[in-house]
């Protein structure tokens, strides 16, 4: 009987799963060995339960627990369902490389934005087109950005958590100005998909003229595009990537 088994070492070897690891599963009864030896107590395993270690090896791939592994394959009668475990294994496969994908896409826009802002000096201005945003927003009365400003930002961000709010990559100050009235918001970039929500700005698509300072005072900052001729215009500031105070902390756009 046992020339027709694999030994534990063997299963391991085939499986790349630890004999340590096979010897756990056999104790909380997730794989028990097809035959064990009385007088050695050596574990024998058919080759049928190569299957089953490498379904163990990819469920804890994938994070699932053992306990749910376990209550996924074993049925009343302790007959094994491997579709049960099969399906749950994609189900969550599935959900993993959606977020991995999601993760990609933010890794590739946020490579875009810093190499979009490096293509210019800190002592220049550059225009660039920019798609449709969405913003969730909060009044702001301060002159500039201090500590107040920062408590703001921090409340904002509570509320999108509250409100279950997606936020993207984008927050900051937006200053509106329209006919010589100039009103400002701390905001947070949001998906379109909450754009019904009370406190959302609407930032069209378009060409911005785009700057770069280390001024936190809002007013220093509008008169940057005092130039721009004409009377409804949008200032956005944003956070740069570069976190040393001796050159620019801030990218600024303007409406154009």
């Amino acid at each position: 009987m046992k020339s027709k088994l694999l030994t534990i070492g063997e299963l391991s070897k085939r499986t790349g799963c630890s004999i340590k690891a096979l010897r756990y599963y056999d104790l909380i009864g997730l794989l028990k060995p097809v035959y064990v030896d009385p007088n050695s107590n050596y574990r024998y395993y058919n080759f049928e339960q190569t299957r089953m270690v490498e379904l163990i090896q990819i469920c804890i791939n994938l994070s699932i627990p053992l306990k749910e592994v376990k209550d996924l394959v074993f049925k009343d009668n302790n007959k094994i369902d491997y579709i049960q475990l099969i399906e749950y294994g994609k189900k969550i496969t599935e959900e993993k490389i959606s977020s991995l994908n999601n993760s990609l896409s933010f890794l590739n826009f946020l490579q875009e934005d810093i190499e979009r802002i490096n293509s210019y000096s800190d002592y220049e201005s550059k225009e660039f087109n920019f798609d449709e945003k969405y913003y969730y927003t909060i009044p702001l009365f301060e002159d500039e950005m201090n500590d107040n400003f920062y408590k703001l930002l921090d409340d904002m961000f509570n509320e999108c958590f509250s409100k279950n709010l997606y936020i993207k990559h984008d927050y900051g100050v937006i200053i509106n100005i329209k006919d010589d009235v100039v009103t400002k918001f701390v905001a947070c970039e949001v998906y379109k998909i909450d754009s019904n929500i009370e406190n959302i700005i609407k930032v069209k698509e378009g060409t911005f003229l785009c700057k770069k300072t280390s001024s936190f005072n809002f007013d220093d900052i509008c008169d940057m595009f005092s130039d721009v001729g004409c009377n409804d215009k949008t200032i956005i500031i944003s956070p740069g990537y570069n976190y040393d105070f001796s050159s620019p902390y801030f990218e600024v756009k303007c409406t154009v």
